[in-house]
């Protein structure tokens, strides 16, 4: 529960071992809900760190999935920093108590990652034993991100946004994206991702996104770096504060979230236990890997999980 009196739903995976290693919180991304990271038996990070002997809570940020607006007075519209400030510590104290773990690592998707960032600059990384981040760039100036400057001509049109904002995420996975081929190749590299799992990604893991949250992300790509709300905060100039372990996650085609934005994030982070590793097409038999390719690509779980599994694993040896 948060201060406005949200339920946030997790979905919490155990180990078939018996054996009950690190508490990992999953966080999903901007226009995706948390079956993103559980879609399907061999595609899940989630399912995957389970049967790795973690103990895995995916959880569903505020209003998306189960975790509804509350039912008295519901605000209309929220800002990443009130999930920064407000939900995140109150799941971490929840995951916590639940599973007898005083440590917990934070593990964001795009969105989830921009999440722990601003968490662990904001608040020194309380209760947080370590972060990994996918696909979670804090800068929004390299050529490759330019085509997201498209979404700037919201703030021209109040009609063109409102418009936006009621396109619920059936219509965008049906629709919308299919039939722009520029879009799509923003999220994914579809030469990557099998033709099932694609339908069932855009038909059943698209959300609508929050007016405060959408007006955040619109001021960062106009400011072209991770700010708050208000402006006055800026998350790449703070991320030398990040003083725990940190895994970086991303893929050589990825659009969003190109190699260099993810190397400036890697030379700014303040911990000196920071790894990067960029997925790509110089492994034989390999793809180049885009935005929602790193969970659901082709190969995913043969290449990018099992890193990802041993980072965690080697922290949390190194933790006891």
């Amino acid at each position: 529960m948060t201060g406005e009196k949200f339920e946030l739903a997790l979905e919490r995976l155990h180990t078939p071992r018996g054996r009950r290693g690190l508490s990992v919180i999953l966080s999903h991304g901007f226009f995706v809900n948390s079956l993103f990271l559980n879609l399907d038996e061999d595609h899940s990070l989630a399912r995957h760190l389970a049967q790795e002997g973690f103990d895995v809570w995916n959880l569903s940020l505020r209003g998306t999935g189960r975790s509804l607006k509350p039912l008295k007075n519901p605000p209309s519209r929220w800002s990443l920093e009130e999930m920064i400030e407000r939900d995140i510590p109150a799941v971490i104290r929840y995951v916590q108590r639940e599973s007898g773990s005083s440590k917990v690592v934070w593990l964001g998707y795009e969105l989830g990652g921009l999440l722990g960032y601003g968490y662990l600059e904001r608040s020194d990384g309380a209760g947080l034993a370590g972060l990994v981040a996918i696909g979670a760039p804090v800068t929004f100036s390299h050529p490759r991100q330019a085509p997201m400057k498209g979404l700037l001509k919201l703030e021209e049109s109040p009609a063109l946004k409102k418009m936006f904002l009621s396109l619920n995420g059936p219509f965008l996975g049906r629709f919308l994206i299919p039939l722009l081929p520029k879009l799509e190749a923003l999220f994914y590299n579809r030469d990557n991702i099998e033709d099932e799992i694609r339908g069932k990604l855009l038909e059943e893991s698209l959300v609508e996104i929050n007016p405060g949250v959408l007006d955040q992300l619109l001021l960062t790509i106009r400011r072209g770096e991770f700010v708050s709300a208000k402006g006055d905060f800026s998350y790449r100039k703070n991320l030398a504060k990040i003083q725990l372990p940190v895994l970086l996650i991303g893929g050589e085609g990825d659009m969003l979230a190109p190699p260099e934005s993810l190397r400036a994030v890697y030379e700014a982070v303040g911990s000196e236990a920071r790894t990067l590793r960029i997925f790509g097409s110089r492994a034989k038999g390999s793809a180049a890997y885009g935005h929602m390719d790193l969970i659901l690509g082709r190969k995913a779980r043969q290449e990018v999980f099992p890193v990802i599994a041993g980072w965690l694993k080697q922290l949390d040896g190194g933790s006891e």
